[in-house]
């Protein structure tokens, strides 16, 4: 099943491409550097909507553990790949555990990813992924909020609007208390995420 559903997000995505992306080693340039991305003295706090409309913050997620993953439905590869590790995570995780998780998606490109497209890119990962968007005022300070990064690349000054975005390309997995617990860097495998999230819930719920 999650080998089919990775196949068909492959050959659908293609279609929703919007321009080339950047390597790994340019997104792996903005992760936060481990010496500073240290647990806060409060929750990292947001604002933003969901992609029908309703403002969401990052209260409407207290009491579970938060996955969130920044990125735009124009990325090529290393967003897909990503998306697909969150929803293999989940199914080995199991229905019960699954519950207590809410598995965020946040746009990085608030001027071309519409409420719709975003709708249609998740629909072939896992429809339990909540997509947020706002404008980039909003974008920025929840960016900023979990020590990400973002840079917009446009390489013909004469087409603005065909650009690529490099982000931080790591999952990170937040407390029900809205702390960061750690981050898992892109390329992790689902299984070990899922190994290790399963041990931090089961310890926390003891």
């Amino acid at each position: 099943m999650l080998t089919r559903r990775v196949l068909l997000a492959g050959a659908a995505l293609a279609s929703l491409m919007a321009a080339p992306g950047l390597g790994l080693a340019q997104h792996a340039a903005l992760e936060p550097d481990p010496a500073t991305d240290v647990r806060q003295e409060m929750p990292r706090r947001y604002m933003m909507e969901d992609l029908y409309g309703n403002v969401m913050t990052n209260e409407d997620f207290q009491g579970k553990f938060v996955l969130v993953y920044f990125g735009y439905t124009g990325c090529p590869d290393v967003c897909p790949t990503s998306l697909s590790t969150m929803a293999e995570v989940l199914e080995r995780l199991g229905e019960e555990k699954a519950a207590g998780i809410a598995p965020l998606f946040v746009s990085v490109d608030p001027d071309r990813d519409t409420a719709k497209l975003m709708r249609d890119y998740l629909e072939f990962f896992d429809p339990r992924i909540v997509g947020l968007r706002g404008p980039v005022a909003y974008t920025d300070h929840m960016v900023k909020a979990f020590n990400a990064r973002y840079e917009k690349h446009i390489p013909d000054p004469n087409q603005p609007d065909l650009y690529s975005i490099d982000h931080t390309a790591s999952i990170a997995f937040l407390d029900p208390g809205g702390f960061l617990i750690k981050r898992y860097p892109h390329g992790t495998s689902a299984e070990a995420i899922a190994a290790d999230m399963d041990k931090i819930m089961t310890e926390a719920m003891q």
